[in-house]
């Protein structure tokens, strides 16, 4: 599954699956924790939604219960191996599912415009040199800042179209209603 290069190291996790959901798009959570060198602890919420669709998304624990905790920072200089432990969890998830496809929202930093962000032109970076096109067909959407990586053994039709639908009603149009309309800013254009 992965490219001939070594992945790197990422840190131990731990799995404990969630409560299973019966109606709508989303089946389970699967949380994973792991802690830095720094003794950060973070937690990686992989949603299982239908056609064995997962969308990961990680957080440091302090950030919680905060509503900006996937668009913050913390500048630990540690990124390359908490996206290589991410990138570890999804092969775990691959294990645990054979027909597995994963997708990911490259959030956008406050101010950010939504399309081709910074996590997203990371996360591209990360996901092309460490997962090859053998087992699975990589879809990058920059003007939603996503990326989708379908397994091709996933049977279910359209599933590109799906998950792109998917992301945009679950994270993109959830984020726009947030935005300020042009008319909230005042007459003065904000100033």
């Amino acid at each position: 599954m992965l490219s001939e290069r070594e992945l790197g190291e990422g840190y131990p996790f731990h799995y404990r699956k969630g409560p299973s959901h019966k109606d709508g798009p989303l089946v389970c959570t699967h949380y994973y924790t792991f802690r830095t060198r720094k003794n950060r602890r973070y937690v990686v919420e992989a949603e299982q939604y239908q056609h064995h669709v997962y969308v990961l998304k990680y957080y440091p624990l302090a950030l919680k219960a905060s509503p900006n905790r996937f668009k913050l920072l913390v500048n630990d200089g540690d990124a390359f191996r908490i996206l290589t432990t991410c990138t570890q969890i999804f092969l775990d998830i691959c294990r645990r599912d054979p027909l597995a496809s994963a997708g990911f929202v490259g959030e956008a930093l406050p101010g950010e415009s939504w399309v081709a962000t910074k996590r997203f032109r990371v996360y591209l970076k990360m996901v092309t040199a460490f997962v090859g096109p053998t087992r699975f067909l990589h879809h990058p959407l920059p003007a939603i800042s996503a990326y989708f990586l379908e397994c091709r053994v996933n049977p279910e039709p359209n599933l590109k179209g799906k998950v792109e639908q998917l992301f945009r009603e679950l994270y993109i149009v959830p984020q726009a209603l947030e935005s300020p309309k042009p008319d909230e800013l005042g007459a003065d254009g904000g100033n």
